[in-house]
Protein backbone atom coordinates (compact mmCIF):
# COMPACT_ATOMS: atom_id res chain seq x y z
CA UNK A 1 0.00 0.00 0.00
CA UNK A 2 1.35 3.23 -1.28
CA UNK A 3 0.77 6.51 1.04
CA UNK A 4 0.80 9.92 0.43
CA UNK A 5 0.42 12.68 3.34
CA UNK A 6 1.00 16.46 3.16
CA UNK A 7 0.60 19.19 5.58
CA UNK A 8 1.55 22.81 5.35
CA UNK A 9 3.35 24.97 7.22
CA UNK A 10 1.56 28.36 8.86
CA UNK A 11 1.80 31.97 9.46
CA UNK A 12 0.76 34.10 12.43
CA UNK A 13 -1.72 37.05 11.25
CA UNK A 14 -2.60 38.37 14.93
CA UNK A 15 -1.81 36.22 17.89
CA UNK A 16 1.06 36.09 18.17
CA UNK A 17 2.49 34.85 21.86
CA UNK A 18 -1.43 34.36 22.89
CA UNK A 19 -2.24 30.72 22.21
CA UNK A 20 -0.72 29.40 25.44
CA UNK A 21 -2.31 31.89 27.39
CA UNK A 22 -5.56 31.42 26.31
CA UNK A 23 -5.96 33.71 24.18
CA UNK A 24 -7.56 33.80 20.70
CA UNK A 25 -5.38 34.14 17.26
CA UNK A 26 -6.40 34.26 13.88
CA UNK A 27 -3.43 31.82 11.95
CA UNK A 28 -3.18 31.07 8.05
CA UNK A 29 -1.94 27.53 6.00
CA UNK A 30 0.58 28.57 3.60
CA UNK A 31 1.53 27.00 0.16
CA UNK A 32 5.16 25.53 1.75
CA UNK A 33 4.18 22.14 2.89
CA UNK A 34 6.14 18.85 4.37
CA UNK A 35 5.58 16.02 2.19
CA UNK A 36 5.80 12.50 2.70
CA UNK A 37 5.36 9.35 0.34
CA UNK A 38 5.93 5.63 1.74
CA UNK A 39 5.30 2.13 1.44
CA UNK A 40 3.11 0.11 4.18
CA UNK A 41 3.93 -3.69 4.66
CA UNK A 42 3.32 -6.23 6.98
CA UNK A 43 6.04 -6.33 9.62
CA UNK A 44 7.38 -3.85 11.95
CA UNK A 45 10.26 -1.55 11.09
CA UNK A 46 9.77 2.63 10.10
CA UNK A 47 12.00 3.59 8.03
CA UNK A 48 12.67 7.14 7.11
CA UNK A 49 14.42 9.08 4.74
CA UNK A 50 15.08 12.30 5.62
CA UNK A 51 17.22 14.15 2.50
CA UNK A 52 16.48 17.48 3.33
CA UNK A 53 18.14 16.88 6.75
CA UNK A 54 20.72 14.16 5.24
CA UNK A 55 19.66 12.05 7.55
CA UNK A 56 17.69 8.78 7.91
CA UNK A 57 15.87 6.74 10.84
CA UNK A 58 14.94 4.17 11.52
CA UNK A 59 12.90 1.58 14.63
CA UNK A 60 10.15 -0.23 15.67
CA UNK A 61 6.86 0.67 16.95
CA UNK A 62 7.51 -1.52 19.73
CA UNK A 63 9.87 -0.09 23.07
CA UNK A 64 10.29 3.27 21.44
CA UNK A 65 12.95 5.21 22.96
CA UNK A 66 13.46 8.82 22.29
CA UNK A 67 16.93 10.04 21.54
CA UNK A 68 16.40 13.97 21.90
CA UNK A 69 13.77 16.60 22.91
CA UNK A 70 12.47 16.86 19.24
CA UNK A 71 11.60 12.93 18.30
CA UNK A 72 8.49 13.88 16.88
CA UNK A 73 8.33 10.80 14.11
CA UNK A 74 9.02 8.43 17.32
CA UNK A 75 6.40 10.30 19.81
CA UNK A 76 3.72 10.64 17.18
CA UNK A 77 3.82 6.69 16.72
CA UNK A 78 3.64 6.50 20.75
CA UNK A 79 0.63 9.24 20.87
CA UNK A 80 -1.71 6.81 18.15
CA UNK A 81 -0.60 3.74 20.07
CA UNK A 82 -2.00 4.66 23.74
CA UNK A 83 -5.18 5.54 21.44
CA UNK A 84 -5.27 1.83 20.65
CA UNK A 85 -4.72 2.98 16.74
CA UNK A 86 -2.02 1.63 15.24
CA UNK A 87 -1.44 -1.71 14.32
CA UNK A 88 2.38 -2.70 13.81
CA UNK A 89 3.39 -2.10 10.11
CA UNK A 90 6.51 -2.03 8.25
CA UNK A 91 6.86 1.58 6.52
CA UNK A 92 9.34 3.04 3.84
CA UNK A 93 8.72 6.46 3.70
CA UNK A 94 10.57 9.46 2.48
CA UNK A 95 10.14 12.70 3.58
CA UNK A 96 11.13 16.21 1.91
CA UNK A 97 9.60 19.99 2.00
CA UNK A 98 10.13 23.35 1.13
CA UNK A 99 8.79 24.86 4.77
CA UNK A 100 11.93 26.77 6.17
CA UNK A 101 13.12 24.84 9.38
CA UNK A 102 13.48 26.27 12.93
CA UNK A 103 12.43 29.67 11.17
CA UNK A 104 9.30 29.92 12.95
CA UNK A 105 6.42 28.57 9.84
CA UNK A 106 5.90 25.32 12.06
CA UNK A 107 7.93 22.88 10.11
CA UNK A 108 7.60 20.73 12.92
CA UNK A 109 4.03 21.27 13.17
CA UNK A 110 3.05 20.15 9.59
CA UNK A 111 6.01 17.18 9.95
CA UNK A 112 3.51 15.98 12.75
CA UNK A 113 0.63 16.72 11.39
CA UNK A 114 1.67 14.91 7.86
CA UNK A 115 3.00 11.99 9.93
CA UNK A 116 -0.08 11.66 11.96
CA UNK A 117 -2.03 11.39 9.08
CA UNK A 118 0.19 8.83 7.34
CA UNK A 119 0.32 7.03 10.01
CA UNK A 120 -3.38 6.14 10.87
CA UNK A 121 -3.90 5.85 7.44
CA UNK A 122 -1.00 2.86 7.44
CA UNK A 123 -2.95 1.44 10.15
CA UNK A 124 -5.49 -0.15 9.13
CA UNK A 125 -8.30 0.45 11.45
CA UNK A 126 -11.43 2.82 10.71
CA UNK A 127 -10.55 6.43 11.31
CA UNK A 128 -12.34 7.92 8.94
CA UNK A 129 -13.79 10.53 11.77
CA UNK A 130 -10.40 11.86 12.00
CA UNK A 131 -10.01 12.97 8.30
CA UNK A 132 -13.26 14.34 8.56
CA UNK A 133 -12.65 16.32 11.63
CA UNK A 134 -8.93 17.42 10.76
CA UNK A 135 -8.89 19.01 14.53
CA UNK A 136 -8.64 15.55 15.73
CA UNK A 137 -5.72 14.86 14.08
CA UNK A 138 -4.27 18.43 15.20
CA UNK A 139 -4.82 17.06 18.71
CA UNK A 140 -2.61 14.28 18.59
CA UNK A 141 0.21 15.73 16.70
CA UNK A 142 -0.24 18.79 19.49
CA UNK A 143 0.51 15.35 21.79
CA UNK A 144 3.52 13.97 20.19
CA UNK A 145 5.07 17.64 19.39
CA UNK A 146 4.25 19.23 22.82
CA UNK A 147 3.04 17.19 25.45
CA UNK A 148 5.53 14.19 24.83
CA UNK A 149 7.97 16.29 25.61
CA UNK A 150 6.65 18.84 28.50
CA UNK A 151 7.54 21.73 26.24
CA UNK A 152 5.32 25.23 26.41
CA UNK A 153 4.09 25.70 22.94
CA UNK A 154 0.26 26.24 22.39
CA UNK A 155 -1.89 24.79 20.24
CA UNK A 156 -1.93 27.46 16.77
CA UNK A 157 0.64 25.19 14.36
CA UNK A 158 -0.99 21.92 14.57
CA UNK A 159 -5.13 23.12 13.95
CA UNK A 160 -3.74 25.82 11.54
CA UNK A 161 -1.90 22.96 9.69
CA UNK A 162 -4.35 20.05 9.80
CA UNK A 163 -7.53 22.59 8.63
CA UNK A 164 -5.35 25.13 6.18
CA UNK A 165 -6.81 27.88 5.29
CA UNK A 166 -7.52 31.35 7.47
CA UNK A 167 -8.42 30.17 10.99
CA UNK A 168 -9.81 31.64 14.15
CA UNK A 169 -8.49 29.83 17.09
CA UNK A 170 -10.29 30.63 20.72
CA UNK A 171 -8.62 28.85 23.41
CA UNK A 172 -10.50 30.13 26.49
CA UNK A 173 -12.53 27.11 27.66
CA UNK A 174 -12.97 23.79 25.39
CA UNK A 175 -11.26 24.82 22.35
CA UNK A 176 -12.91 25.85 18.99
CA UNK A 177 -12.19 26.35 15.32
CA UNK A 178 -13.36 29.06 13.07
CA UNK A 179 -12.03 29.37 9.24
CA UNK A 180 -12.10 32.80 7.80
CA UNK A 181 -12.82 33.31 4.77
CA UNK A 182 -9.70 34.29 3.15
CA UNK A 183 -9.92 37.73 2.45
CA UNK A 184 -5.95 38.25 2.20
CA UNK A 185 -3.89 36.66 -0.38
CA UNK A 186 -0.55 37.47 -1.72
CA UNK A 187 2.39 37.72 1.12
CA UNK A 188 6.17 37.50 0.96
CA UNK A 189 7.76 35.28 3.62
CA UNK A 190 11.48 36.42 4.13
CA UNK A 191 13.84 34.03 6.02
CA UNK A 192 16.32 36.09 8.23
CA UNK A 193 18.62 32.76 8.43
CA UNK A 194 19.37 33.94 11.85
CA UNK A 195 18.87 30.82 14.55
CA UNK A 196 16.43 31.23 17.37
CA UNK A 197 15.85 28.96 20.57
CA UNK A 198 12.40 29.02 20.22
CA UNK A 199 12.18 27.51 23.43
CA UNK A 200 13.63 29.89 25.44
CA UNK A 201 11.60 32.55 23.89
CA UNK A 202 8.47 31.17 24.86
CA UNK A 203 9.59 30.47 28.74
CA UNK A 204 10.70 34.26 28.85
CA UNK A 205 7.65 35.76 27.30
CA UNK A 206 5.31 33.35 28.51
CA UNK A 207 6.83 33.78 32.74
CA UNK A 208 6.31 37.39 32.26
CA UNK A 209 2.60 37.66 30.91
CA UNK A 210 1.74 35.59 33.45
CA UNK A 211 2.93 37.42 36.17
CA UNK A 212 2.05 40.53 34.79
CA UNK A 213 -1.20 38.81 35.39
CA UNK A 214 -1.35 37.54 38.41
CA UNK A 215 0.09 41.22 39.63
CA UNK A 216 -2.89 42.69 38.12
CA UNK A 217 -5.31 40.59 39.99
CA UNK A 218 -3.78 42.92 43.27
CA UNK A 219 -5.96 45.63 41.64
CA UNK A 220 -8.70 44.23 39.91
CA UNK A 221 -11.12 41.18 39.84
CA UNK A 222 -11.87 39.49 36.81
CA UNK A 223 -12.42 35.60 36.58
CA UNK A 224 -10.15 34.67 34.10
CA UNK A 225 -7.13 36.72 31.87
CA UNK A 226 -9.61 36.03 28.96
CA UNK A 227 -12.04 38.49 30.43
CA UNK A 228 -9.70 41.38 31.15
CA UNK A 229 -10.26 44.11 28.66
CA UNK A 230 -7.22 46.73 27.61
CA UNK A 231 -9.68 49.56 28.48
CA UNK A 232 -10.44 48.31 31.95
CA UNK A 233 -6.61 47.17 32.84
CA UNK A 234 -4.78 50.48 31.61
CA UNK A 235 -5.46 52.57 34.64
CA UNK A 236 -3.92 49.65 36.86
CA UNK A 237 -0.78 49.06 34.32
CA UNK A 238 1.15 51.68 35.88
CA UNK A 239 0.88 49.57 39.23
CA UNK A 240 2.41 46.55 38.15
CA UNK A 241 6.22 46.04 38.68
CA UNK A 242 7.95 48.07 35.34
CA UNK A 243 10.26 44.83 34.37
CA UNK A 244 6.59 42.86 33.48
CA UNK A 245 4.60 45.70 32.71
CA UNK A 246 5.06 45.52 28.57
CA UNK A 247 4.83 42.35 28.59
CA UNK A 248 1.11 42.54 30.30
CA UNK A 249 -0.16 45.32 27.65
CA UNK A 250 1.56 43.55 24.94
CA UNK A 251 -1.01 40.46 25.94
CA UNK A 252 -4.03 42.45 26.55
CA UNK A 253 -3.47 44.82 23.39
CA UNK A 254 -2.71 41.78 21.20
CA UNK A 255 -6.07 40.64 22.25
CA UNK A 256 -7.85 42.87 21.36
CA UNK A 257 -5.57 43.72 18.09
CA UNK A 258 -7.18 39.85 17.15
CA UNK A 259 -10.66 40.58 18.49
CA UNK A 260 -10.75 43.83 15.66
CA UNK A 261 -8.81 41.87 13.03
CA UNK A 262 -11.32 39.14 13.62
CA UNK A 263 -14.76 41.68 12.97
CA UNK A 264 -12.96 42.98 10.12
CA UNK A 265 -12.13 39.53 8.50
CA UNK A 266 -15.78 38.53 8.88
CA UNK A 267 -17.36 41.20 6.97
CA UNK A 268 -18.51 40.92 3.70
CA UNK A 269 -16.12 43.30 2.50
CA UNK A 270 -13.42 44.15 4.18
CA UNK A 271 -11.36 46.82 4.89
CA UNK A 272 -7.81 45.36 3.70
CA UNK A 273 -6.15 48.74 4.67
CA UNK A 274 -7.86 48.99 8.22
CA UNK A 275 -6.71 44.64 8.50
CA UNK A 276 -2.71 45.34 7.62
CA UNK A 277 -2.73 48.24 9.80
CA UNK A 278 -3.96 46.10 12.62
CA UNK A 279 -0.93 43.60 11.63
CA UNK A 280 1.48 46.39 11.99
CA UNK A 281 0.51 47.77 15.69
CA UNK A 282 0.60 43.94 16.49
CA UNK A 283 4.20 43.90 15.07
CA UNK A 284 4.52 47.08 17.20
CA UNK A 285 4.12 45.20 20.47
CA UNK A 286 6.09 41.99 19.72
CA UNK A 287 9.17 44.03 19.02
CA UNK A 288 8.87 47.00 21.73
CA UNK A 289 6.51 45.09 24.35
CA UNK A 290 7.77 41.62 24.40
CA UNK A 291 11.09 42.37 22.42
CA UNK A 292 10.67 39.40 20.02
CA UNK A 293 12.22 40.88 16.94
CA UNK A 294 15.73 41.27 15.79
CA UNK A 295 17.74 43.76 13.99
CA UNK A 296 17.74 42.12 10.40
CA UNK A 297 14.06 41.35 11.11
CA UNK A 298 13.31 45.11 11.42
CA UNK A 299 16.06 45.79 8.53
CA UNK A 300 13.65 43.07 6.42
CA UNK A 301 10.34 44.59 7.35
CA UNK A 302 11.37 48.27 6.74
CA UNK A 303 12.24 47.89 3.08
CA UNK A 304 9.15 45.47 2.79
CA UNK A 305 6.98 48.54 3.50
CA UNK A 306 9.57 50.95 1.52
CA UNK A 307 9.08 48.58 -1.39
CA UNK A 308 5.28 48.69 -1.43
CA UNK A 309 4.05 45.95 1.19
CA UNK A 310 1.00 47.24 3.42
CA UNK A 311 2.16 45.35 6.31
CA UNK A 312 4.93 43.49 7.96
CA UNK A 313 5.51 41.73 10.90
CA UNK A 314 7.90 38.97 12.46
CA UNK A 315 6.57 35.18 12.71
CA UNK A 316 6.79 32.78 15.50
CA UNK A 317 8.17 32.81 18.69
CA UNK A 318 11.11 35.52 17.15
CA UNK A 319 14.53 36.43 18.19
CA UNK A 320 15.23 34.97 14.54
CA UNK A 321 13.24 33.00 12.48
CA UNK A 322 10.93 34.50 9.79
CA UNK A 323 9.05 37.70 9.22
CA UNK A 324 6.60 38.00 6.33
CA UNK A 325 4.73 40.79 4.48
CA UNK A 326 1.55 41.16 3.12
CA UNK A 327 1.75 42.43 -0.26
CA UNK A 328 -0.83 42.30 -2.49
CA UNK A 329 0.29 43.17 -6.16
CA UNK A 330 4.01 43.94 -4.90
CA UNK A 331 5.28 40.62 -3.78
CA UNK A 332 8.23 40.70 -6.70
CA UNK A 333 9.28 43.75 -5.68
CA UNK A 334 9.40 42.76 -1.56
CA UNK A 335 11.12 39.69 -2.50
CA UNK A 336 13.77 41.54 -3.49
CA UNK A 337 13.67 44.06 -1.72
CA UNK A 338 13.98 41.15 1.46
CA UNK A 339 16.78 39.80 -0.58
CA UNK A 340 18.82 42.98 -0.62
CA UNK A 341 18.19 42.96 3.51
CA UNK A 342 19.76 39.56 3.80
CA UNK A 343 17.40 37.49 3.89
CA UNK A 344 15.58 34.83 1.78
CA UNK A 345 12.33 35.66 0.34
CA UNK A 346 9.54 32.92 -0.40
CA UNK A 347 6.85 33.94 -2.45
CA UNK A 348 3.84 32.63 -0.59
CA UNK A 349 -0.33 32.70 -0.41
CA UNK A 350 -2.69 30.75 1.62
CA UNK A 351 -2.10 27.06 1.75
CA UNK A 352 -4.84 23.61 1.99
CA UNK A 353 -4.72 21.69 5.24
CA UNK A 354 -3.54 18.13 5.55
CA UNK A 355 -4.17 16.17 2.74
CA UNK A 356 -3.58 12.17 2.79
CA UNK A 357 -4.12 9.88 0.43
CA UNK A 358 -3.74 6.04 -0.38
CA UNK A 359 -2.49 5.89 -3.95
CA UNK A 360 -2.28 2.25 -4.43
CA UNK A 361 -3.83 -0.63 -2.78
CA UNK A 362 -1.60 -3.08 -3.85
CA UNK A 363 1.23 -4.93 -1.87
Amino acid sequence: MKIKSSAPGRICLFGEHQDYLGFPVIAAAIDLRINIDGDVSEGDVLHLDLPDLKKTLEFPSTNIRYTDSKDYLKSAVNVIKKMGLYTPKTIQATVRGNVPIQAGTSSSAALSVAWTGFLLKASGNDVSAFFEDPSMIAELAYQAEVQEFNESGGRMDQYTSAIGGIVYLDFHGEMTTTPLPIALKEFVLGDSCVAKDTQKTLKRVRTAQEHGFKELENYISFNDNFHVSAAEAEPFLNKVPSDIRPYLRAALMNHQITDEAKAELLKESPNVARIADLMNRHHGYLRDNLGVSHPKIEQMIEKSLAAGALAAKINGSGEGGCMFAFCPGKQEAVAEAIREAGGVPYIINIGKGLETVISDMGK
